[in-house]
């Protein structure tokens, strides 16, 4: 976003007042030319300009300044949690981020020539993901009865240029999980992991951030909602939800569809929630009763005893939770194959940058980013 004069606020202001151009110009102390640039929003005054303008007019500054999309800031995407609400300030916060990757674009160690390949219609359409997600597991060479692993889906992301940054963000109430950025201008995308998730889920929002990869064009809801999509057929495809649905059905008991689909989930390494949402997309789609868990909510109380089995990302990763600073940076490399320690150390030290902007660009605490930025240094 930049700033811009609100031509319509002013104009309107200057004919309350009985100003013209040349009177206008006059009381601001500048030329009837620089008045000219400033309404045909040629030029931006200086700030003790735009001051003594706002001064003049009577304006706020919300009043005499809009923004206006350059068309190269920031695409952000992420899934808040649970009823949590987004807010203005984290929205901007991450666009803040964004502005601050693109001076590590051109550390990259990538073709800087093309772009990975995009879809040119995302939907969320049953047929239109089972077609991708097949094509995707078929590039690398997953059959569909097969888990997806974690260096599948890691050597994919090095396949799309995705920067993957890993965080230890904690309990975040907002971007928990993950935070997608997509920078138009380089075409380059950049995914901040929390390491601080349950594995179980941590592979879901690693393939949920594969399908915002694939279709940087939907934001929003629609964004999520196809990612979301995505993501949950391609951990668990189309034939395997329609096997497992006959089977469910054979089952007399909910307990005893219950502890099918734990099985299912235990193998595959993802959420007995995606097991089951997955069974149901099936049943839609194929005209079939869905399986009833949630009226009793069993499914969902299931699920939350089922991940607390598991050992978070970290711990599994580091043994701790609280790993030190080069374990952390190793980790970038070590475990999901990103340059981005390397490129940033590198812009660090050519262009003599503190801790600080560590900390603005991790969004993590000073004494963190301080232990960070020693490591890289």
């Amino acid at each position: 976003m930049e700033n811009k004069l609100n031509i319509k606020n002013i104009n309107q202001r200057v004919q309350e007042l009985g100003l013209n151009q040349t009177a206008l110009a006059k009381k601001m102390q500048v030329s009837k030319e620089a008045v000219s640039k400033w309404l045909q929003n040629e030029k931006y005054p200086r700030p003790d300009k735009l001051l003594k303008l706002a001064r003049l007019l009577n304006l706020s500054f919300s009043e005499l300044v809009c923004k206006v999309s350059t068309g190269n800031e920031p695409v952000i995407a992420f899934r808040r949690k649970g009823a949590h609400k987004i807010t203005p300030e984290y929205i901007n916060q991450a666009k803040d981020m964004g502005m601050m990757l693109t001076e590590l674009t051109s550390y990259l160690p990538f073709d800087d020539l093309s772009q990975p390949a995009i879809l040119k219609s995302p939907s969320v359409d049953y047929d239109y993901v089972r077609k991708v997600t097949n094509r995707v597991r078929g590039k690398i060479k997953i059959r569909e009865s097969d888990e997806i692993r974690f260096d599948n889906l890691i050597r994919f992301f090095n396949d799309l240029q995705a920067v993957i940054i890993p965080v230890l963000w904690g309990n975040r109430e907002n971007h928990e999980n993950a935070l997608h950025i997509y920078l138009p201008e380089s075409m380059t995308t950049w995914i901040y992991l929390n390491l601080d998730c349950r594995m179980h889920d941590f592979k879901f929002w690693m393939a949920h951030e594969l399908g915002h990869i694939h279709a940087p064009t939907l934001q929003g809801e629609a964004g999520e909602d196809f990612a979301d999509n995505f993501a949950g057929a391609l951990l668990f495809p189309h034939d395997l939800a329609k096997s497992e649905y006959d089977a469910l059905r054979h089952f007399g008991d909910i307990w005893t569809q219950i502890n099918r689909i734990k099985s299912l989930a235990e193998k595959l390494v993802v959420s007995p929630l995606t097991v089951y949402y997955q069974i149901n997309k099936y049943a839609d789609y194929s005209g079939n009763p869905k399986i009833d868990l949630e009226s009793s909510k069993a499914i969902y109380q299931v699920t939350t005893n089922f991940n607390k089995q598991f050992q978070r990302v970290s711990e599994g990763h580091f043994g701790t939770k609280s790993p030190s600073p080069s374990r952390y940076v190793a980790s970038a490399k070590e475990y999901f194959s990103s340059p981005f320690f390397d490129i940033l150390g590198k812009y660090l030290i050519e262009h003599h940058k503190s801790a600080s902007f560590i900390q603005s660009l991790l969004n993590i605490p000073l004494l963190d980013a301080q232990n960070v930025y020693k490591e890289l240094r």
